[in-house]
């Protein structure tokens, strides 16, 4: 390869906070940033899973922090990204992952599960944002960040999400209105709107007849993998993605094309 093509597809030297990292999309995402050449702060509630993760990224070679966090209190948010720069030296990317999905049909859900995802999937992306980029523009290199939306801000494939897919619809104009916002101080912000992924939180449902029911209507015929969302967020948060900022990128196998 041309070393101009992989400087363009890496982000060597680069710090980046991945949220919800300690399994799933975050573990993937990390993996990938990291094998590009990034140092990551590993973020999530659960503490040994931040550890177990932040030592695979330095079996790779990589500095790696492991941070015990809720992404929806304000104090402990702005302490993980001081201790990312004390620590790492600078912040460059921030990559907001960490979300929870508990379904409840909508007749029956309670107003403490519709705040309990809020606050997590939409409160947390903002704090998180508000702090990274602050600490991204006192760097004075710009940066990037990457929130995790999903198809579902689109169409809704099923009941019992209706507080998920808001959340998600929020995360999706609050991608544009930061990046409109930030990108005087040179940071891009982009989201990702995955379908169907693999995980340790989603291989219940989908083993449990979801994957079965949804592939006919995914052109690729397969669900994705951890590794593969954080091929895309290793793009939007590199060199090759310079130009790129406020989209939301579909990554579903086609399935919104049916």
């Amino acid at each position: 390869m041309h070393p101009e093509i992989e400087q363009l597809f890496g982000v060597a030297g680069q710090v980046a906070i991945v949220t919800g990292a300690a399994a799933g999309i975050g573990r993937g995402v990390a993996r990938r940033l990291a094998q590009a050449g990034a140092d990551v702060a590993v973020a999530d509630r659960d503490a040994a899973g931040t550890e177990r993760v932040a030592g695979e990224i330095r079996a790779l070679g990589r500095r790696a922090l492991a941070v015990q966090v809720d992404v929806a209190d304000e104090a402990a948010v702005a302490a993980m990204v001081d201790r990312t720069v004390a620590e790492l030296g600078r912040l460059d990317i921030l990559v907001n992952n960490a979300g929870i999905f508990p379904a409840a049909k909508l007749t029956d859900m309670t107003a403490a599960q519709w705040d309990a995802v809020m606050a997590v999937n939409l409160r947390g992306v903002f704090l998180c944002t508000r702090e990274a980029a602050r600490a991204i523009r006192a760097g004075g290199r710009g940066g990037a960040i990457v929130n995790l939306s999903s198809i579902e801000s689109f169409r809704p494939s099923f009941p019992g999400v209706a507080h998920y897919s808001t959340s998600k619809g929020g995360v999706n104009l609050f991608t544009r209105s930061a990046a409109l916002e930030l990108a005087r101080d040179g940071i891009r912000v982009n989201a990702i709107a995955p379908g169907a992924v693999r995980t340790e939180g989603t291989a219940p449902a989908l083993d449990a007849g979801l994957e079965k029911a949804m592939l006919p209507r995914i052109p690729l015929r397969r669900v994705s993998t951890p590794e593969e969302i954080g091929a895309v967020v290793l793009f939007l948060t590199s060199p090759a993605a310079s130009y790129v900022t406020g989209a939301t990128l579909v990554a579903d196998g086609g399935y919104l094309l049916t």
